[in-house]
Order: C-alpha cells, then sequence, then structure tokens
C-alpha cells in the first residue's frame, strides 16, 4: 500500500514538472525578450530627445542652451552626433541586439558639431547633454556635448 501511494505520488510531481518547467522557460525568453525591447525604445527616446533639442534651439538663434539627462540603454555601442556637410547632422546611436547591430538615426536640420556622447564603457546610465547654439566664422552651429 504504501509503495503504490509513493509511485502516485512520483507520477503527480513528475506530471507537474512536466507542465511548469517548459512554462518556466517560456516566460524567461519573454521576459529576454521585453527587456530587449524596453532598451530598444529607450534608445529611440533618446535619440529623439537630442535632436528635437537641437532642432529647438537652432529655431531660437545664436546663445542659446538647453541641458538634458538623457538615459543611454546597456546594449549601446556608440552614441554620438555627426555633422552632414554644412547643412546639418544627425543623431546616431548604434547598440547590439539579438538580430546584430542596430542604428537609430534622427535627422538635425541644423549644423552641429562632431561629438561623442556615449560608449559601451558609459552605457546602461544617464547622461546629461548639453546643446547650444553658437556663432562663429560666420556661421552658426549647434554644439552637443556631454556634460
Amino acid at each position: 500500500m504504501k509503495g503504490q501511494v509513493s509511485t502516485e505520488l512520483l507520477v503527480i510531481v513528475a506530471l507537474v514538472l512536466l507542465i511548469f518547467i517548459p512554462l518556466l522557460v517560456l516566460v524567461y525568453f519573454k521576459a529576454n525578450e521585453a527587456n530587449q525591447q524596453i532598451a530598444s525604445y529607450q534608445a529611440e527616446l533618446s535619440v529623439s530627445r537630442i535632436a528635437s533639442l537641437a532642432n529647438s534651439v537652432g529655431s531660437l538663434g545664436t546663445d542659446t542652451s538647453v541641458t538634458t539627462d538623457v538615459f543611454v540603454p546597456p546594449n549601446t555601442l556608440e552614441f554620438k552626433a555627426n555633422p552632414i556637410g554644412n547643412r546639418g547632422g544627425e543623431i546616431v546611436m548604434r547598440m547590439e541586439t539579438p538580430q546584430g547591430p542596430t542604428e537609430i538615426v534622427e535627422v538635425v536640420k541644423y549644423p552641429i558639431t562632431q561629438a561623442d556622447l556615449a560608449d559601451a564603457s558609459t552605457a546602461g546610465g544617464w547622461i546629461r547633454v548639453k546643446v547650444s547654439s553658437t556663432y562663429s566664422a560666420g556661421q552658426a552651429k549647434i554644439d552637443i556635448e556631454k556634460v
């Protein structure tokens, strides 16, 4: 009689584990996927914020500056401002995703200076960025720098 009870209990425990272990694995992978999606949204938000502030400062004229804090996701490879000729620029964040390296880019319609805002060593935290408009050598430029 005791052997039958222990065998039944062993079968019940095995069936419960057979159901719950795949569910736990599924939850683990879904949580990892959700974290990747959140990091992607955070990167888009950071790039968009810097670009919109650069466009706003450019619209307001020279001697204007704004300081803001942005979050750099943990899987960021580089975060920088690139000039494109004398007419504008772009804010670029390169990040590592499960599909491979991905770039998130926003365009700035005013000339900007080259700036490295973050890299892999500073990823996963907040940085303070100053966006200012200056006039030098007969041309207005947007300076974006890490403070």
